[in-house]
């Protein structure tokens, strides 16, 4: 089919030869456009994974970074809430060792103005 076709474009003369050279770079440029394309699809693929994998570890650190804070936030938080009770029961044990008082009228203590 292929020598056939070629021989009827050489019986055509210059007209022919031009025509076989037209399909001839249409085909090579044709391939070689393919092949870009390919690259080109080969590359954005590489670059997305790439992207991937930076953002995980960008949120794995970032997750490691909150997990951190928020164990010391906790940390002081349970701190403040001993420090409170203790403070409440030491507190509690003092006025239970004072003697007991006669209520203080609350008038009385007011400064006169």
């Amino acid at each position: 089919m292929e020598a056939k076709l070629l021989a009827e474009l050489f019986d055509l003369g210059a007209l022919g030869l031009f025509a076989a050279y037209l399909i001839y770079s249409n085909v090579k440029t044709q391939k070689r456009l393919d092949e870009m394309a390919q690259k080109f699809v080969t590359t954005t693929e590489n670059q997305e994974k790439a992207h991937a994998a930076a953002e995980d570890v960008i949120r794995t650190r970032y997750d490691a970074v909150i997990a951190r804070h928020e164990g010391q936030r906790q940390t002081v938080y349970d701190d403040v809430v001993k420090k409170l009770d203790d403070h409440t029961r030491i507190l509690a044990s003092i006025e239970a060792s004072l003697p007991s008082r006669t209520p203080i009228d609350p008038l009385q203590t007011r400064p006169d103005f």
